[in-house]
């Protein structure tokens, strides 16, 4: 029952980081068989799958997953991002072979570094709060290198 709860909480919170701090909102999901959330962006969009786990996140165990939800989309998918506590150094590795192999960047997403982001760029417009964070920052192959990330 703690696993289920700590799981939702933590789709809750990013859900919330997307849509009250960034600006963007995600899209509804039908079903269960689903990633754990669905941006727009442009004519594509942005899947992210949340991997709650005391330990780092090792993405082999998930790529099979990860692969489906793609196939799955109804529109095409500009990336991929995986938002956990840490992750393998092979992970990043897998992250990087994925993107080349399959065509769509898998981005692996500290949720301290996303909730970084999203706070930095909620206090940099406190006076336009409407104004969106460019999630093409995001859509980077491997792990999230949040220095890179110049809208602040």
């Amino acid at each position: 029952d703690k696993d289920l709860d700590c799981e939702a909480r933590f789709e809750e919170a990013t859900d919330f980081l997307f849509e009250k701090k960034l600006n963007h909102k995600p899209l509804k999901l039908i079903g269960s068989a689903h990633a754990d959330g669905v941006l727009s962006f442009r004519d594509k969009v942005i899947i992210w799958d949340n991997k709650s786990k005391e330990t780092d996140v090792h993405l082999k165990d998930h790529l099979k997953q990860f692969e489906g939800y793609i196939r799955s989309s109804e529109r095409p998918v500009a990336g991929f991002w995986v938002v956990g506590p840490d992750f393998t150094i092979e992970s990043q590795s897998l992250a990087m072979q994925f993107t080349v192999d399959v065509g769509v960047t898998i981005t692996l997403i500290r949720a301290s570094d996303l909730k970084e982001i999203a706070d930095r760029w909620n206090m940099r417009n406190a006076e336009k709060s409407d104004e969106a964070f460019p999630l093409g920052y995001l859509i980077q192959p491997g792990l999230l290198n949040p220095a890179l990330i110049a809208a602040f």
